[in-house]
């Protein structure tokens, strides 16, 4: 993502919505996005160079973005269906330890689950990132 792409983004986030989940009844109300979360997806060639093959960019509102940098709250997110569910830490089964669970098919749209990226948004500096926390210099 070059600097215009971003400017452009910025530009349009006042007319965006939180795509995330806000619980059992998501149309009831808008809830208007604040940031964008950048995660991008590709492979490594190699130990040095990575390729990006795209970005996903997700618009997020302002008590999401908070959620997502907090340790009480994981997020899965299906990047298939564009699907999301939060899980609650305390009550989990499981210990997730990271803040957003990539899934590649989920059981609302696939019948075989693909795979699973994970995301921690204070040991892994670059993934994801929030796209109005980037310097110009970064996106450039």
């Amino acid at each position: 993502m070059d600097a215009i792409d971003k400017l452009g983004l910025l530009a349009n986030l006042q007319g965006e919505s939180c795509e995330l989940n806000h619980g059992p009844d998501p149309r009831r109300e808008k809830h208007p996005a604040v940031d964008y979360i950048i995660q991008p997806f590709g492979y490594n060639v190699n130990e040095i160079e990575e390729v990006s093959v795209r970005e996903m960019l997700l618009p997020v509102c302002a008590e999401c973005a908070e959620a997502l940098q907090g340790n009480e709250w994981t997020l899965f997110y299906c990047f298939e269906c564009c699907s999301s569910h939060w899980v609650y830490r305390e009550f989990a089964k499981n210990r997730y330890r990271h803040h957003i669970l990539w899934l590649k098919g989920c059981p609302e749209c696939a019948s075989e689950f693909a795979g699973l990226y994970f995301s921690d948004l204070e040991s892994i500096v670059e993934v994801p990132q929030f796209l109005t926390r980037l310097t110009i210099a970064e996106v450039a």
